[in-house]
């Protein structure tokens, strides 16, 4: 897995970005995970988005129970639905609210880079690959841990090899200290 040190030239930009990241991360709702993304192009923030419901629908908090695989996280703490029942959750990934975002707008973010405070997941990287984004920088590592699938983390390894082989960058931001997220409440999206 290919690091970006802290004595890199380009590590103060990415640190930048990456603590927009973590900032979007805050407006996530999820019972499960919580998730920030951005993408950037020349300077440019093109979009931004946290992983949650589809937008106006009830969020997965305890009182709204927007997502039923997320109620059922808290409903039952000690179900181990790790890797399972994602074909019942109603949440968009960060990444793709990122690049959704962008889209509403007109932006295209082909050539930019995703700055997103986890790795991509398997489905998230092959749409980075389809719009044809340049870098990916990520703060924690994913693992595909679904139990029926030991081949998925094989196949993300094939992806992202892949990916680099176009002379693209993939790379987790190596912090001298956990980056914490800033707090801050944000209204509902309209």
């Amino acid at each position: 897995m290919e690091l970006i040190e802290g004595g890199a030239p380009t590590w103060r930009k990415h640190d930048f970005y990456m603590r927009l990241a973590l900032v979007v991360e805050t407006g996530a709702r999820c019972l499960g995970s919580r998730v920030g993304a951005a993408v950037v192009r020349g300077d440019r923030v093109l979009g931004t988005g946290y992983n949650g419901t589809p937008s106006g629908f009830p969020n997965c908090t305890p009182a709204e129970r927007g997502c039923h695989r997320c109620a059922l996280r808290y409903d039952e703490p000690n179900a181990d639905l790790t890797g399972r029942l994602y074909d019942i959750c109603l949440c968009v990934h960060a990444e793709q609210n990122a690049l959704a975002t962008a889209a509403r707008f007109g932006v295209a973010a082909e050539g930019g880079t995703l700055y997103t405070t986890v790795q991509p997941c398997f489905n998230c990287l092959k749409e980075v690959m389809q719009v044809g984004l340049r870098a990916v920088v990520f703060l924690r590592p994913w693992t595909a841990r679904h139990p029926d699938y030991g081949w998925v983390e094989g196949e993300y390894r094939r992806l992202v090899a892949h990916y680099r082989e176009r002379g693209n960058l993939f790379a987790r931001l190596a912090t001298d200290q956990p980056l914490e997220p800033v707090e801050v409440e944000l209204g509902r999206p309209s």
